[in-house]
Parts: C-alpha cells; sequence; structure tokens
C-alpha cells in the first residue's frame, strides 16, 4: 500500500503520494542518475557526513539529467492545499519551493536506495 505524507512549505500544505512500483522504479532510475554522482561527490569533500548543502551542489552539476517532464513527473502524486498542481502557474518565481518540494518527493520516494548508497560510500 502506498503511503502518504504531508509537509508545510510557506503555510501551504502539501500532500506527497508514493509512486507505484513501476513508475518509481522508471523514475529512480533517473533520479539515480543524478544523486549517485552527487553523493559521490560530496563524499569525495573529505567529510564522514556530507551537509545537505554538499549533496545540492554536488547534484547541481547533474540537474540537465533530468528533464522538465522528468520533474513533473516526480510532482505528478503531490497535492497542494488539496488540489492537484499546476505546474507553471505554481513555481513560476518560486523555484525554492520547487526544489525544496522536489527534495521531500525523493526523500519521501527513494530515501531506502538513498540510505543504501550513502552507506556504501567509503568514508
Amino acid at each position: 500500500m502506498r503511503d502518504t505524507k504531508e509537509i508545510t512549505i510557506k503555510d501551504n500544505k502539501y500532500q506527497i503520494t508514493q509512486f507505484g512500483g513501476r513508475q518509481g522504479l522508471r523514475l529512480g532510475k533517473k533520479v539515480a542518475k543524478v544523486m549517485l554522482p552527487a553523493l559521490a561527490a560530496a563524499y569525495k569533500k573529505g567529510s564522514a557526513e556530507p551537509s545537505l548543502g554538499d549533496l545540492l551542489e554536488a547534484a547541481a552539476s547533474h540537474l540537465d539529467d533530468i528533464d522538465e517532464k522528468t520533474i513533473e513527473e516526480l510532482l505528478s502524486l503531490t497535492t497542494k492545499n488539496k488540489f492537484a498542481i499546476d505546474f507553471d502557474n505554481e513555481f513560476a518565481g518560486d523555484y525554492g519551493t520547487l526544489l525544496t518540494l522536489l527534495w521531500e518527493v525523493i526523500s519521501f520516494n527513494f530515501a531506502d536506495f538513498l540510505q543504501e548508497a550513502q552507506e556504501g560510500m567509503p568514508q
């Protein structure tokens, strides 16, 4: 059964629903293309536990590996204040919210995989 998670960003409630197996696998492969190199780069900096800032900085160099359609699909099972998200209007000039929400969706759906990958990184 799919779990849901509710978060608040700038006084708006977002409900994130987990992806089904097939959709999650397809999206997980795309997310891995960005996150695995980011984890490796963050650990190469020498810190035992990279900060979120280190991870985001490392991930930024791989953002072109995820197209707009994939980003929209990552948010496809997320609602804002119980309504579907109108991507163009919702995030116009508010990319901070977009990135925060994407991070929450990725963490919620792929935390187990990312944790296992992180544990496999050299310390």
